[in-house]
């Protein structure tokens, strides 16, 4: 059987398309990539590894309707995700919450999870490979040092 190797791109209906893309943008640091004028804009990271494109933003979503649970963004380390969350605050992003998740082989993660201007849940993530035998989720203070954060996913503290 054929086996997945990632995810290859998201899809979201948006309300306002500009908004959209000055967050992701501006925010995440995506650009944009390719563009149907004023209908359908995509967008990846700077360097793009595997696809054209990993997040494609389309006008005509309706209401507050919430279609996904969340994206995940993997960057390399902790301390991206901490450069990340302080600049979330620093750009007034609403900070959902923060946590490691214990996942059985890969180890646990640093996550910060935040809302883009629509209300959708996006995460980033790095791994730590370190971590004790409670395989337990963990809330994480982020505002520490990377050390602390460290010490906190892994359980170690």
């Amino acid at each position: 059987m054929p086996k997945i190797k990632g995810l290859s791109h998201v899809v979201l209906h948006v309300n306002d398309l500009d908004k959209m893309v000055t967050f992701y943008r501006d925010v995440l640091g995506l650009v944009k990539y390719r563009e149907n004028a004023g209908r359908m804009v995509f967008m990846t990271p700077p360097d793009p590894e595997l696809d054209d494109h990993q997040l494609a933003l389309v006008r005509g979503r309706e209401g507050d309707a919430k279609l996904i649970a969340h994206i995940a963004w993997r960057v390399e380390t902790v301390a991206d995700v901490k450069t990340y969350y302080e600049r979330f605050k620093a750009q007034g992003v609403v900070i959902d919450h923060c946590v490691s998740h214990a996942y059985q082989e890969m180890g646990n993660t640093v996550s910060c999870y935040f809302l883009d201007p629509e209300g959708n849940c996006l995460e980033v993530y790095a791994l730590v490979p370190e971590r004790d035998a409670a395989r337990i989720n963990r809330e994480l203070d982020l505002d520490k040092s990377v050390e602390e954060i460290v010490a906190q996913a892994s359980g170690l503290e």
